[in-house]
């Protein structure tokens, strides 16, 4: 099966907030933002405070923080690799002010991020108690695992347990690395929620038990348009878990939307799939949510002549540094994209040489290479180890 991707869709989140107790976006200015400490636990670097939404390692001029992890404005950084090898290990700590929690029950600390963790490199978000610092969430190479080593978007942790009571609560940021890659964080705020649940949505497409559902191939990304109806009654959803599997019991959570449609990548033909939507807001999420299933269309490919499709392959795949493009055409350009449909890398027939690609920059992962000679295309999907 190809490597299932949420495809471009917004991560923020527009709460409908209830008693707020922190609340910081970073967007007064690019320094460490009053009352909050920006500390250095290893004398190897400390956060810093940046614009632009430009994503590191995501493509020339991207503007992936912004349009897919939900930044806005100023947000603040661990960029360890721009400190490069320094022989610094790397123990930095973003802590923000106190905050009054004794009068809340149930406690909700929200954010938005992205973090790269290949490299060793870790996140950690802690709270203070009022006597230590508990560990709520952790992202590396295990949680957030191999081919790609990054997530990214609207976090919500439920922190009643540890905070509930707490007079001189606290939340702090850790980034652990050494020339690793980055944590970029924006929108943090900690507040006990109004209202309750939302109920399940209704009226999926594609509708349960669809066959011969449209795959569409443009740039190689292989999607499939979902949509759905948020419930009418009850409480309003901000939030939607997308969950896909080959089985009803064999769901995996993809990621989380604002929006009540998303675009996946990677799906193959003639597949049976299986989906479920979890309405949530900060009370809660959906009880009672439905598993609907679909199947897809035959690849329209197969009835198209086989010379055709041998017009060109790649070796070797997976690939590493090198990967050799075999055809008897003039390769004319090769273009290769990432899973979120970004280009990352484009190479013209002036710099091709014996039809050979260096992919060495590319973070491990699943791409799509477009290849142009003759006037003929092809996509042809390759994996970076």
């Amino acid at each position: 099966m190809k490597k299932i991707t949420l495809f471009l869709f917004l991560l923020s989140i527009s709460f409908s907030f209830g008693q707020v107790v922190l609340d910081e976006n970073f967007d007064a200015g690019l320094s460490t933002p009053t009352g909050w400490s920006n500390t250095d636990l290893a004398a190897g670097g400390v956060w810093t405070f940046e614009t632009g939404g430009e994503a590191p390692f995501f493509g020339a001029a991207n503007d992936v923080l912004y349009s897919a992890a939900g930044f806005s404005g100023i947000y603040a950084m661990f960029n360890s690799d721009a400190y490069g090898n320094d022989s610094a290990p790397e123990n930095a700590a973003l802590i923000s002010p106190a905050f009054d929690c004794s009068a809340l029950t149930v406690i909700k600390l929200t954010f938005n991020h992205l973090i790269l963790t290949e490299y060793g490199g870790e996140g950690y978000v802690e709270v203070y108690n009022g006597t230590s610092w508990v560990q709520v969430a952790v992202y590396d190479e295990t949680t957030v695992p191999a081919p790609d080593y990054f997530t990214l978007g609207a976090v919500t942790i439920d922190v009643s347990a540890e905070l509930a009571g707490v007079t001189n609560a606290q939340v702090r940021f850790r980034w652990v690395g050494d020339w690793s890659y980055y944590w970029t964080l924006d929108n943090v705020m900690v507040q006990q929620p109004t209202g309750s649940a939302p109920n399940p949505v209704t009226t999926p497409t594609p509708a349960d038990g669809a066959v011969d559902v449209f795959v569409d191939p443009t740039n190689g990304d292989y999607l499939v348009a979902f949509d759905w109806s948020p419930a009418t009654t009850g409480d309003a959803a901000t939030s939607y878990d997308v969950y896909l599997g080959d089985a009803a019991n064999n769901l995996n959570l993809l990621g989380n939307t604002p929006n009540d449609m998303v675009n996946i990548t990677g799906m193959d033909y003639s597949t049976e799939y299986f989906w479920q939507i979890v309405a949530k807001n900060l009370a809660g999420e959906a009880v009672g949510s439905s598993t609907w299933s679909f199947t897809t269309e035959e690849d329209p490919l197969l009835s198209v002549d086989t010379n055709t499709l041998e017009l060109f392959s790649v070796y070797p795949n997976p690939v590493n540094t090198n990967v050799t493009i075999k055809t008897t055409l003039n390769i004319n350009a090769v273009e290769i994209i990432n899973q979120l449909g970004q280009r990352v890398l484009l190479v013209n027939e002036a710099n091709i040489v014996n039809n050979t690609i260096n992919v060495s920059t590319l973070s491990n992962g699943i791409y799509f290479m477009n290849i142009s000679a003759e006037g003929k295309k092809q996509t042809i999907k390759i994996v970076k180890e």
